[in-house]
Parts: structure tokens; C-alpha cells; sequence
């Protein structure tokens, strides 16, 4: 091989070997050349399946025993007497939108949810994780990661709107106004608290600190908590730059209503979700102790729900298992069960996840990959369902739902006025 041959040979194999390393290098540090790849690829993906240029996730094959329509009610005489409130990703616009609902399946009033009216130069599609109706037809929302939790007008108008965390993942009712997960950078941080606020101003009225005022309070904590003696957190990590060890993505208060049924607890204690440790705990209020705390049999759960007969419900999302079940299980005993095993309720999400138990003993699933919104029967029998259609073989991402009985809202929400 002559010289030149070898010059040229030894140049081509550097230069493939930099374009590698370059390839390498912005793959490991999420750089934009890699991700303009990643997106193209997701894009072409759901052009190819559906048609349309869809961002990743809010797409899904619809399954075997789904509808295969907008609303189907099979047993409409057994339904629950109110609204649906479900909030879901509209292909057309490629923005989240929320709808009203009423008994007969028909959408009586629809908002737009723009990130972009909350944050300055935020994205108007950002993703709305929760949405949850007020008396007076207003919403509260917060987003998959965005930095602002908001209450709307009918007309998708902020009344106001807190831009100092990231608040994610829930607003639960209590006695004493709402709660929420916050963390001031990202909502897979480590630096995570539990927020009390006002939901007719935002204001905060309340924290707890999952670190300083649980974990550190006591060993017990910690370990209930899966935290090893001299474990250092990250508490200024942006997304990417730590470990999401715990993922908190529920809290909740004992209402007076229902303590007497659970007198292990108090009336104000908090039951929280951490989905990366399979973990559901109830934690004193005021003494901040882990007074009851359960791995499993739940996977990779969301929403569990004290109810009045002194047990607690999990969304346990089951991720790999092709089904996502509702688990009961008493605290007092730790004997859980699958509610609906045998049954004809099926659905399967492996992410999100919310159930509400009716008035009239039926429940309410929300399966948000799957796009469906259930209601079932104690006995599992199916009375109706809403989907979120996107053709014939897809259906769009359903983010959130909830029931509103009748008399809840004051008047129906409305743009015009």
C-alpha cells in the first residue's frame, strides 16, 4: 500500500471515528444535534401510524376490549347522577384541552389549557397533568414539568397563577384548602415538599419538607422511606443531572368526615405516593412520623384514596405487566386485594393513573395512555365509557378526569359572559 494510499486510508478512519465520538458525546449530554435527530425520528414514528405529526406519548393503539367510540354507555340507567370533568391532549390543535361533560356523554363546555398565558415565552402545548374544577366552574392546573400551577376562568383566563416551584402531579381537596407536591427545579427532584394553599388566591398556607421535616425527623422515617444512614441528597439538580429516587406523585388529607373510620390516624394526616420506591405511608400532620407505610403489591402506583370503610385504593399502573389494576388494602392488616379481579373492568396504563370512588358506589378510572375514562360498578360490571378518539385504529392521551355530582357547580361554566 503506498503512502498516500495509507495518508488517505488512516484520514477516513479518524474522521468516522470523530463523527462516533461526536455522535456519542451529544447523545450523552442531550445536546440539540441529537435531539433534532430524536424528534425527527418520533415525528416520522407518528406519521407513519396515524397520519399526523404527533409529539411522542400522547398516542396510543387502542386495545381489543376498548370502545370504539366517543361514548358508549351500557348500562346508563346504573351511572352516577353529574359531570365529567376530563382533561385530554387534542390532536387537531396539538394542545391540552379540558371538557365538561354531562350525563348523556355530550360536551357542554370546552377550555383551552395555554402554558404560554402562565409563563412568559412558555410553549402553549406544554403538558397538563391536572386540571380539577372549583364550585364556581373555575380550574385549578398544573403541569407534567412546567413551572406554574394556576386557576382559569371558563375561558382559560389565569385568576392566578404561582411561578416559584414546579408544582406537579396532584391538587387534592382537603378540610383546610388544597394540597400539592412543589420542588423549586424539576418535579423528579430530591428537594420535594407537600404545599397547603388557598385555592380562591393560590396562596401557600402550609409546607411539609419530605427531607428535612420526614426523612430527617427519625431513622425510622428514613428507613420506611428507603434512605440509608449518611445518604447525601441533590437538592439543586436540574432534570437529568440526578436520580428521581422517589417520585412523589400524591398527597392527601384525612378529612373529619372519614377519620373515624381509621383510628390509627387523625383527621389532617397526609397519605402520600412514591412511585420510584412502590411506596404508600400515611404521615402524622403534626409530629411528622411515618405512622403507616406499605411496599407493595401496588407497581409503580398513582392516586391512592382513603375510603369510608377504613381502607385505602391504589392505581397500581403495573408497568411491563399489559395491565394496570385497583388495589384495596386495609392498613390496620396490610391484606390487599385486586377490586375488580374476575371481572369485566379492563384497562392498562403504565403511567398517571386516577379512580374515585361515586355516590352511588360505582368508581370511576381514569386510563390516561389508554385515553378512556371508565365508570364501573362495585361488582365491575361496565356502565359507561368515554374515549378520547383520534382515528380509527388510535386513540389520544387522556391526562386526567374527574366526577362532579350534581349540585357541586353553581352555575355552568361559560365563555360568552
Amino acid at each position: 500500500m503506498t503512502a498516500r494510499r495509507i495518508f488517505f486510508s488512516a484520514l477516513f478512519f479518524l474522521a468516522v471515528l470523530f463523527s462516533f465520538a461526536a455522535g456519542m458525546w451529544t447523545t450523552y449530554k442531550d445536546w440539540k444535534p441529537w435531539q433534532l435527530t430524536t424528534d425527527v425520528q418520533k415525528l416520522w414514528r407518528s406519521w407513519r401510524a396515524t397520519g399526523q405529526f404527533l409529539r411522542d406519548g400522547t398516542y396510543q393503539p387502542r386495545a381489543d376490549y376498548s370502545a370504539d367510540m366517543v361514548y358508549v354507555a351500557k348500562r346508563p340507567e346504573r351511572a352516577a347522577k353529574g359531570y365529567w370533568v376530563i382533561n385530554r391532549f387534542d390532536p387537531v390543535t396539538q394542545t391540552f384541552v379540558t371538557d365538561l361533560i354531562d350525563q348523556e356523554g355530550i360536551t357542554v363546555h370546552s377550555r383551552p389549557i395555554d402554558y404560554s398565558l402562565l409563563v412568559p415565552d412558555g410553549n402553549p402545548t406544554e403538558f397538563a397533568h391536572i386540571t380539577t374544577m372549583l364550585p364556581d366552574g373555575s380550574l385549578m392546573v398544573n403541569f407534567g414539568n412546567g413551572r406554574s400551577m394556576a386557576r382559569l376562568d371558563a375561558c382559560g383566563k389565569p385568576i392566578w397563577n404561582k411561578n416559584d416551584q414546579v408544582y406537579h402531579h396532584s391538587i387534592e381537596k382537603a378540610d383546610d384548602g388544597y394540597w400539592t407536591w412543589a420542588e423549586p427545579l424539576w418535579s423528579g427532584g430530591q428537594n420535594q415538599e407537600m404545599v397547603r394553599f388557598d385555592p380562591e388566591t393560590g396562596e401557600t398556607m402550609e409546607t411539609m419538607h419530605l427531607i428535612d421535616d420526614v426523612i430527617l425527623e427519625s431513622s425510622q422515617n428514613a428507613l420506611a422511606l428507603t434512605i440509608p444512614e449518611g445518604f447525601k441528597f441533590t437538592r439543586d439538580a436540574r432534570e437529568g443531572e440526578t436520580k428521581d429516587i422517589l417520585h412523589p406523585n400524591d398527597v392527601e388529607a384525612l378529612s373529619a368526615a372519614m377519620a373515624p373510620a381509621f383510628p390509627q390516624f387523625r383527621a389532617g394526616d397526609l397519605l402520600i405516593s412514591l412511585r420510584n420506591i412502590n411506596l404508600v405511608a400515611v404521615i402524622d400532620r403534626r409530629t411528622h412520623r411515618v405512622l403507616w407505610a406499605q411496599h407493595g403489591p401496588w407497581l409503580d402506583q398513582h392516586d391512592p384514596d382513603f375510603q369510608p370503610d377504613g381502607t385505602i385504593t391504589v392505581f397500581s399502573n403495573n408497568i411491563d405487566r399489559n395491565r394496570s389494576t385497583i388495589i384495596q388494602v386495609d392498613p390496620k392488616t396490610g391484606v390487599a386485594r385486586d377490586l375488580f379481579e374476575g371481572t369485566e373492568t379492563n384497562f392498562n396504563s403504565f403511567i398517571m393513573g386516577k379512580h374515585q370512588h361515586l355516590p352511588n358506589g360505582n368508581w370511576m378510572i381514569t386510563s390516561p395512555i389508554e385515553g378512556r375514562v371508565l365508570e364501573v360498578t362495585a361488582a365491575g360490571e361496565m356502565v359507561r365509557e368515554w374515549s378520547n378518539i383520534l382515528d380509527g385504529r388510535y386513540n389520544a392521551i387522556v391526562s386526567y378526569s374527574e366526577f362532579l355530582p350534581d349540585g357541586y357547580l353553581e352555575r355552568l361554566p361559560n365563555c360568552q359572559e
